[in-house]
């Protein structure tokens, strides 16, 4: 799974470009009703455990970056002891596995794994912006994606194919496929009203999401954007009520016949939640209880999408009109973030608020979340 969204931060049956088109007009918001884990509804409800990620030596505040759709292999980073004052923290990178830490060779301030596979194949990228250069830890080697002026590496499906985007000095970032081959960058092709966009995520049957930029629209807000496996492209509907000339909106994760992202328009700011989720098999789009600004969101097969309750900054997940807390470890402005979920709901990984450090800056602890279902009487 991946996500552009906060710097750190899955086939389907084939919809039709004209059909995801037109499909705003089926387009629905949801009624929410808001629990908490023991309140759930039944037909939602679940026992969900929290354990900690191990937190590396000398090290502190570890933060999730991406799991794989089995849930077996978790990326996240943990932050520098020592740092100077109003600088960011070094992050350094780690991968958990059967109960396993492996250590990236990589570290620095914007360092980031964006995405990784069941085979513990990890993508992302390195050094300052605009000048990132993309990466791929394989068989316990770090080896640069070809570009020539350098990219970022979002998502990976386990087939080994690879989504982002290539800087280019002209257009700005192009949105492209390295194939598992060792062939590419491949560019994907933009509508013809486009500026620059990127790929953000890749479905294991090869579909991909991400977003572009309107070149009719001088506010430079992404519009949302699919790519099917026959090479066709469609931009995403928008829920019921959102003018597409306002919005802002990038899809941040795919699986199955489910796309989740952020929407943003001048209405959704701090009254309203900012988490979309996008059905493309039916061509629907609504908004959901999730998301506080462009906080991440991922999303299951069947729908289920977690990210943080706008009405409690907890960690949450919401599946169809429910949207459940998970337990956290104490209260924060800035509240826990539920960032990954398996592609059967059954493991979510996420960061919880533990606390301000010695330098004011708050701390947090990568944790999951397993989800038993309960028994319904």
């Amino acid at each position: 799974m991946s996500t552009t969204v906060r710097n750190r931060f899955k086939a389907r049956r084939t919809l039709s470009a004209s059909a995801a088109v037109a499909a705003a007009a089926a387009t629905v918001l949801l009624s929410v009703q808001h629990a908490s884990a023991d309140e759930a509804a039944p037909e939602a409800a679940q026992d969900c455990g929290m354990e900690t990620l191990p937190i590396p030596d000398g090290l502190q505040s570890t933060r999730i970056m991406a799991m794989s759709d089995d849930g077996s292999v978790i990326a996240y980073s943990a932050e520098s002891l020592d740092h100077e004052e109003f600088e960011n923290r070094e992050q350094y990178l780690r991968l958990y596995s059967d109960g396993e830490v492996t250590e990236l060779p990589v570290s620095g301030p914007w360092e980031r794994v964006a995405d990784v596979n069941s085979s513990g194949v990890a993508t992302g990228a390195s050094g300052d912006y605009p000048d990132r250069e993309p990466w791929i830890w394989q068989d316990g080697e770090l080896s640069a994606l070809p570009t020539e002026y350098g990219g970022e590496a979002l998502g990976i499906n386990d087939q080994g194919d690879i989504v982002g985007s290539r800087r280019d000095p002209n257009l700005g970032s192009i949105p492209v496929v390295w194939p598992a081959d060792g062939t590419g960058p491949v560019d994907l092709e933009l509508p013809d009203h486009a500026g620059y966009g990127e790929a953000t995520a890749i479905g294991d049957d090869g579909t991909i999401v991400g977003q572009f930029t309107d070149d009719g629209d001088l506010s430079g807000n992404t519009k949302p954007y699919v790519w099917y496996p026959d090479g066709t492209g469609a931009e995403l509907p928008m829920p019921e009520g959102i003018d597409r000339a306002d919005a802002y909106s990038e899809p941040m994760d795919v699986t199955g016949d489910w796309v989740t992202g952020f929407l943003q328009t001048p209405d959704v700011t701090w009254d309203r939640p900012t988490t979309v989720r996008w059905n493309l098999a039916e061509g629907t789009a609504e908004t959901t209880e999730l998301g506080f600004y462009a906080s991440p969101a991922a999303i299951a097969a069947d729908g289920t999408v977690v990210g943080q309750s706008y009405e409690t900054r907890a960690a949450a997940y919401q599946t169809g009109e429910t949207v459940v807390d998970l337990p956290g470890v104490t209260d924060s402005f800035n509240g826990d973030y539920a960032v990954e979920i398996s592609a059967d709901g059954s493991l979510i990984a996420g960061e919880v608020f533990v606390g301000n450090g010695d330098d004011g800056y708050e701390d947090f602890n990568a944790v999951t979340w397993t989800c038993e279902p309960k028994p319904v009487s």
